[in-house]
């Protein structure tokens, strides 16, 4: 398993972000979605280092908070430029943060437990943009759980509410 520094790696990528800094797609967002990530994969046994990968690229390459439907395979592009400067990740897991990265917007699940965490990881998410996840919509069923165990908390507090969740 290859170290990666995530914080500087992070520091790096956030450095090269196409949008703003006062965006919903920002560092916040990255972080929740990292957060998110590791509590699924408890359950999911997602790879670690995918997962917390995808959280720092998934939304790196957005043009801004709009409608931006090419901002997935940006990210897949920018992370086959990354691989090997920034980061080391063998061919069988960069696949999977490719594809994660790819088609985190455009596919609802793919089957496979890595990507599927970090669909979800990013879609529990949604409340700071005030939409309330849809268990449906959901690639796990950990991810499915935790959007049927949220009901009821606002999506002010749905962050909060996540980062204090043991399942």
């Amino acid at each position: 398993m290859s170290m990666i520094d995530f914080a500087a790696l992070q520091a790096i990528v956030f450095s090269q972000k196409m949008t703003s800094d006062n965006t919903v797609h920002g560092i916040d967002h990255w972080n929740q979605v990292e957060s998110n990530a590791l509590l699924l994969s408890r359950h999911t046994g997602a790879d670690e280092t995918v997962i917390r990968l995808f959280a720092i690229f998934h939304d790196s390459r957005r043009y801004d908070d709009g409608y931006d439907p090419e901002h997935g395979p940006r990210a897949a592009e920018f992370i086959t430029q990354c691989r090997g400067n920034l980061f080391v990740l063998d061919d069988a897991r960069f696949d999977l943060l490719y594809h994660a990265c790819y088609y985190h917007t455009k596919e609802h699940a793919s089957g496979d437990k890595t990507i599927d965490t970090c669909y979800d990881a990013d879609r529990l998410d949604l409340g700071r943009v005030g939409i309330q996840p849809n268990p449906e919509k959901m690639a796990t069923l950990y991810g499915q759980k935790i959007v049927k165990k949220s009901k009821g908390v606002p999506l002010s507090e749905m962050r909060e509410w996540l980062n204090k969740l043991t399942l």
